[in-house]
């Protein structure tokens, strides 16, 4: 039996148990989950419900994660009720294929439609992701597509009860203090955030043992995100556009970072 529910400061550990299900003794994905968690609690409190939890015969196995663009503080001029839909994720092979995740987003946007608790029952306006490919089968803009999305500005967008409006991506103007280090912003939505921040310490300082690295997370210290136009890496001044898990192609851009 397949049961959609939201999330509760009671069933927070469920959400772990779907997307750290393989490292939940590991300690820096343990960190991740405890930033996470005290993430979630605050959402409860100041705004409400923001992951829906498909349960099978009372077991979590996908879960769904979104917010309202105003609930961020490190986006400049959030959209009025604008949905920011974060994630979907199933990771058990057992249940994909099985209509999980097309109840969580059934679910989700029927709410969005009708009043969701973190808009005070409110329709939203319009859904926007920014999907992601976590390898593991799912192409999450096909998916998203057969939902009725769209692509927009660097984002792919759903109207609900309003029209599209596009935001402008941020822009980096190069800061003194940014000289010679390397600035990572890790976000704290995902418990994968803390250890992938890592990651990139580490491979930074394969590259060059010397530099100085700095991780932020963008929900305590937003000025700082925003003052570097919303880049989740700068190293040495400039903003890097690859991402870790391109292996070479991400080491020789710190290192050409690095030698400016």
């Amino acid at each position: 039996m397949l049961a959609v529910r939201d999330i509760t400061e009671d069933t927070i550990r469920d959400a772990f148990r779907v997307c750290s299900h393989s490292r939940l003794d590991d300690p820096l994905q343990k960190e991740g989950m405890r930033l996470k968690a005290e993430w979630l609690h605050d959402m409860l409190v100041n705004h409400g419900p923001c992951t829906k939890i498909a349960y099978v015969e009372g077991r979590p196995v996908a879960q769904i994660l979104y917010l309202p663009e105003e609930a961020v503080p490190f986006i400049p001029q959030p959209r009025e009720r604008v949905i920011l839909l974060n994630c979907v994720y199933n990771p058990f092979e057992e249940f994909k294929r099985k209509g999980v995740a097309t109840a969580l987003m059934e679910s989700f946007i029927d709410e969005c439609r009708m009043g969701l608790p973190i808009l005070e029952e409110q329709a939203c306006s319009f859904i926007v992701a920014k999907p992601f490919e976590a390898g593991e089968g799912l192409n999450m803009a096909d998916f998203y597509r057969r939902f009725g999305f769209r692509e927009g500005s660097f984002e792919m967008y759903l109207e609900i009860n309003g029209t599209y409006e596009s935001r402008e991506q941020g822009r980096y103007m190069p800061i003194m203090e940014d000289k010679g280090k390397a600035v990572v912003f890790f976000d704290v939505m995902c418990e994968w955030g803390f250890s992938h921040a890592t990651r990139v310490e580490q491979v930074i300082h394969e590259v060059d043992p010397e530099v100085e690295v700095e991780l932020i997370n963008p929900w305590e210290r937003p000025e700082e995100y925003l003052k570097r136009g919303n880049h989740w890496l700068v190293v040495n001044a400039k903003p890097i556009k690859s991402y870790v898990t391109q292996g070479k192609r991400f080491r020789d851009e710190v290192a050409e970072a690095l030698k400016g």
